[in-house]
Order: C-alpha cells, then structure tokens, then sequence
C-alpha cells in the first residue's frame, strides 16, 4: 500500500517520498530521499534498494540508498560522464545500466547492488583512441556573475596559445539538459587538434527548475549573455581568438 513518488513540490531539484494509501493526507507523507545539491532525475528500485540517478554540475551521479533512506555507496563511473538507462527487478540485486561521455562511447554496465560488483556487459568497438584525448570541465561568469559550467574537450596536452580552432555549442531552453555524450562526427574535428566546447546555458535543466526558469519568458536574454560570455572566457582563456 505504500507508494514511493518523486517529486518537485517543496524541492525544485526533486526529492522522493513515501505516500501510506491507507493514510494519504498530506501530513502522512514521508520523506525517504531528501532534496540534494544535484538535480534527481529518476529512483529506481532493486534488489530492495533504491538507486537514484543525479545530475551534478551537468554529470551523472549514481547513489544506491537503503529503503530507509540511508546512503550505502555512489556506484564507480568511469569519468564525468552521463549514466542513464538504470533497470533492474526489486527481488534481484543484479542492476543494468548505460554510460557516455565526450571521448567514451557508450558502454552498458551490470551492477550488483548488495556486493558493488561493477563489470562491463557491452561496449562498441571503435578505431579510435581516447587516450590522446582528455575532457575537462571548467566555470566562467556570465555577464549578471553567474557561475556557468563549460566541457572543454580536445588533444591531450594542447597548448593554450590562441590559435586552436574551437567549435562552441550549447542549448539553453525548455528545461532540455546538455550532457557529455559520445559522437562519432565529432572526432575528425579533434584527430585535426580542434576544440569542442560545450556550455551549460541557463535555461536548461542541469540545475532544476530555478535553473530553467532563470532562462525564460522576460530572463531570456540570460542565455544569449552566457553563451556569448562563454566565447569572451575560450579567448580570454587563450583557447582561441
């Protein structure tokens, strides 16, 4: 009888609670999960446990919590990166998952939620290797102060000498988040010592609601500031010119 519910009310970046239908008057409900520094995205039950997937900073964080509401263990990503795609049954410990990231393709996971055992399920195989290449994340203020995030991925080592060919991208709209995810198309332009930017405008989702509507109706021009301030800190930065 009990219903476990995630929602925004009282938490723009979502929190779970637990409803009785026996006893659904508001003043029973129950909080399992509060509201976190980062934005939860989904929960979802298995092997008796609670797996809640966040955003943090515009990347995934995996955390398995007991139904109490105790934290037991963040499940071992392989960098900043976006976790999605969490299945699994509420009688078996055995959890699946995907995972991607600018330079990682994506690769599905078996998790086990009792013992933390983390093994590789599937993974592409791809000409490529990402170990020439890096991601970093990197902050900058927009033109009102505000702290934007910023994924800067190219050749390991690139010098910092203007003149790096940078292509810069960003949505800032509809409550639509930015994440890190693998493209093919993308890795032509970094075998040639290019740079990919990418920004995460206000207006999106990365950072819940206030975030979203930080960047709607009558505040849109937020989006326009924190994209054009996020080419003044690539050249102020001496990324390019």
């Amino acid at each position: 009888p009990v219903f476990y519910v995630v929602t925004n009310l009282d938490a723009p970046r979502y929190r779970l609670i637990a409803i009785d239908t026996r006893r659904p008057a508001r003043a029973n409900w129950r909080e399992v999960i509060p509201q976190a520094a980062g934005v939860l995205q989904g929960v979802d039950l298995v092997g008796g446990r609670f797996v809640a997937n966040y955003l943090e900073d515009a990347h995934s964080r995996v955390t398995v919590f007991e139904t109490s509401g105790r934290r037991v263990a963040d499940v071992p990503l392989p960098t900043l990166g976006t976790a999605g795609g969490i299945s699994g049954r509420p009688g078996s410990p055995e959890m699946f998952y995907s995972f991607t990231s600018f330079l990682y393709p994506t690769t599905v996971f078996r998790y086990d939620v009792a013992t933390g055992a983390n093994t590789v399920l599937r993974s592409p195989q791809i000409d490529f290797d990402p170990t020439r290449y890096e991601t970093e994340q990197v902050f900058y203020r927009s033109k009102d102060g505000t702290r934007i995030p910023m994924f800067l991925t190219h050749r390991r080592g690139l010098a910092s000498d203007a003149n790096n060919p940078t292509y810069l991208t960003a949505y800032g709209g509809f409550n639509i988040s930015t994440l890190p995810a693998f493209s093919l198309s993308t890795i032509p332009w970094l075998e040639m010592g290019g740079v990919v930017a990418t920004a995460n405008l206000r207006g999106g989702g990365e950072y819940g609601e206030e975030w979203h509507q930080a960047g709607m109706l009558d505040r849109k021009q937020n989006v326009f500031d924190d994209f054009i301030a996020a080419a003044e800190y690539l050249i102020g930065e001496r990324w390019t010119r």
